[in-house]
């Protein structure tokens, strides 16, 4: 399963991983499912978090107010 350009995230803390970039507010909050700039590999969204944008893995993630994972 994959999330369409739109869709509302939130991290899931079941599949997160963290990285350098959650200091600067990666998975805070809600983010949107944007087009990505160039093709991504599969399993891969972009994100644009309040406090910016980044590639995410689908298994971090999940629908706002959804318990199922990407």
């Amino acid at each position: 399963m994959s999330f369409a350009v739109g869709t509302r995230v939130e991290q899931d803390p079941a599949g997160w991983v963290a990285t350098e970039f959650d200091g600067w507010g990666r998975g805070v909050g809600v983010g949107v499912v944007v087009e990505p700039p160039y093709p991504l590999p599969p399993g891969m969204v972009d994100v644009r978090w309040p406090g910016g944008r980044c590639f995410e893995p689908i298994a971090g993630l999940r629908r706002v107010g959804d318990d199922t994972r990407g």
